[in-house]
């Protein structure tokens, strides 16, 4: 596992430079953007390779340029996220649901909290405008963190997902796409701009085609979750305590969890990933002074996301298993 720390982080400390070069000589504000197109992309170089995170980011870039142009849409937006995840969960048929899932990932934060963006005059963007800059600041982002993996992730060890029966790929199918269909319009609609987008990503990565991997994984997800979020708030306390700006040390203490993060990912234990990338993610999306409340809004958000995944996999499975058994019993197959 420790040889994967050098490239992966060296893969980190580069995967921002779009998005601090855009900040300054493009649209000021658009970092965000970039950084939400690439870090996907890190995941899928170490979990897949560099190619296929090329696909991911071709993908997102897609998907979340029409999720900005119908920006403020709840209906539209659950639509698009349904279809993406339930393409996602099909993709289990051969195995590839790991790295496709991870782009209805980052269009729902697109759709639940769409980006404020503005031109170097101070004018906000909208329409196609939005919708292009949108796409546009996603591809490069996710372009940028592959073509370093073809540099620097070549020699990664990867797992690989097995692939499932059809029957069990078209239930998990659709159990992903009425799971986050439903709870992407209920943040769109009620919520707007909320961290709501944290519930869809939970669904996507607790629910899994497999019952048996699907408690694990919830399991892990909790607890892991609930041990970042500690180790986060016990940084921001201890620094507090010593008069250090979190604001400062934020993006490094980030990146650093983040690092960690990705060399534990598909080699070491789900929840130790899941633990490291807590404390990363909320410590690069705080200013500093929200650090606490985002800390428990993503607790929050991982409970509700993982009780929604697993209702919705009970269900689907019970409707398959009553189909199943009324086609076994019909006088047509006796």
């Amino acid at each position: 596992m420790l040889r994967r720390v050098p490239p992966i982080a060296l893969l980190v400390a580069l995967l921002a430079v779009p998005a601090v070069v855009a900040g300054q000589v493009w649209l000021p504000g658009s970092a965000g953007v970039f950084i939400l197109g690439s870090l996907p992309a890190t995941i899928a170089v170490v979990v897949v390779g560099a190619k296929r995170a090329l696909q991911i980011a071709a993908g997102a870039a897609v998907g979340g340029a029409l999720a900005a142009g119908f920006s403020g849409n709840a209906w539209v937006g659950a639509l698009i996220i349904a279809v993406l995840a339930g393409y996602g969960g099909y993709s289990a048929r051969y195995g590839n649901e790991s790295p496709v899932l991870l782009v209805p990932v980052v269009v729902a934060f697109i759709v639940i909290s769409p980006p404020d963006l503005t031109d170097r005059a101070g004018s906000t963007l909208s329409g196609w405008q939005y919708a292009a800059v949108v796409g546009v600041s996603l591809l490069i982002g996710g372009v940028w963190v592959a073509a370093l993996g073809l540099l620097l992730a070549r020699k990664l060890e990867r797992a690989k997902d097995d692939p499932v029966e059809r029957s069990v790929a078209i239930g998990y199918g659709i159990a992903l796409a009425s799971s986050t269909g439903i709870a992407t319009f209920i943040a769109a609609h009620y919520f707007p701009g909320s961290t709501g987008a944290w519930v869809i990503l939970t669904i996507l990565l607790v629910m899994k085609p497999r019952p048996t991997d699907m408690w694990r994984t919830a399991r892990h997800r909790v607890g892991g979750t609930l041990a970042g979020a500690l180790m986060a708030a016990a940084l921001v306390v201890g620094m507090d305590a010593v008069g250090l700006s979190l604001s400062t040390w934020s993006t490094a203490l980030g990146a650093v969890f983040l690092v960690f993060a990705l060399s534990f990912i598909r080699v070491r234990p789900y929840w130790q990933y899941v633990t490291l990338l807590t404390p990363a993610i909320i410590l690069l999306k705080s200013s500093g002074d929200d650090t606490l409340n985002l800390d428990a809004q993503r607790v929050l958000m991982t409970i509700i996301g993982t009780l929604v995944a697993l209702a919705f996999a009970v269900i689907v499975r019970e409707i398959n298993f009553k189909i199943t058994c009324a086609d076994s019993s019909s006088p047509v197959t006796r």
